[in-house]
């Protein structure tokens, strides 16, 4: 992989943790304790300001993950152990985050929707819930082609 794409992915890598860095500290709070007064609990406010940000932080973990194996990229090193620990990484933290999307989605079932009768927000919580189910499924294949990949460079490294 060239230089200059993993410069262009580190920078876009960078500019998209620090809007996810300011939707931790500005948006999330200030909408999630928003809905709370709304809804009449300053619980439930505080309750999805913790899990929105605990979902952002499951998604800068992975970036940060994402970062490291750029840079073994760019030193041609990625077929290694210390890559399937970047993607253990990312799988963990995209299973944590669909596990609290997923105590999400049912506090807005079970909670939230019968008192507002807003069924879209169901399905908007269960969408999310799938693609973060979707996405870590995505990278456990990717791990096993990681997995193939580097079994064959090692057989390739025998026979040269």
């Amino acid at each position: 992989m060239s230089r200059i794409l993993v410069l262009v992915l580190r920078i876009l890598l960078a500019l998209v943790t620090i809007g996810l860095l300011f939707a931790q500290i500005v948006v999330i709070p200030i909408a999630s304790l928003e809905f709370g007064r709304d809804f009449g609990s300053t619980a439930v406010g505080v309750f999805y300001t913790v899990t929105g940000i605990a979902v952002v932080a499951c998604i800068e973990v992975a970036l940060v993950a994402t970062w490291v194996l750029l840079g073994m990229v760019r030193r041609d090193a990625i077929f290694s152990a210390r890559a399937f620990r970047g993607v253990d990484v990312i799988i963990g933290a995209g299973i944590a985050a669909t596990i609290v999307l997923m105590v999400v989605a049912a506090h807005l079932y079970f909670v939230v929707e019968p008192r507002l009768d807003a069924p879209g927000v169901i399905v908007l919580a269960g969408t999310a819930v799938l693609c973060a189910a979707a996405f870590v499924a995505l990278m456990v294949v990717m791990r096993g082609l990681l997995a193939q990949a580097t079994a064959l460079q090692g057989e390739l490294e025998e026979v040269v």
